[in-house]
């Protein structure tokens, strides 16, 4: 499933392999970084997200920690900014296929928000 694939790419903090879970004309909004003292994340397009965590991920930003994947569309986890650790659930609000369990499955919308 689509939302496993998003999950271990957060955590290899591989940001080819996320953006490889979402459909070219897709959305990512992350509304955590806000609580972190930061800009909220408001990304578009498979190209901004790839580029948006490369930098995350490279530089220390961004860091996923003890994922639960609830269902196939949610998943809830810790999420490390730079060191400060947010309570966090990132939901799957459509996929290309209608589903998201299909091998194929691609996100088009994704968004992530305190819990």
């Amino acid at each position: 499933m689509v939302i496993n694939d998003l999950v271990s790419a957060m955590q290899n903090k591989d940001h080819e392999a996320l953006a490889a879970c979402f459909e070219e004309d897709c959305r990512l909004f992350d509304y955590c970084p806000s609580v972190a003292g930061r800009q909220n994340a408001f990304l578009y397009g498979r190209n901004a997200i790839e580029m948006s965590y490369h930098n995350k991920f490279m530089f220390g930003g961004f860091g996923m920690l003890d994922p639960y994947v609830v269902d196939e569309r949610t998943v809830n986890f810790y999420a490390d900014y730079n060191g400060t650790i947010i309570h966090a659930l990132a939901q799957i609000e459509n996929c290309n296929d209608g589903v998201c369990t299909l091998d194929n499955s691609l996100i088009q919308e994704l968004v992530i928000r305190p819990a």
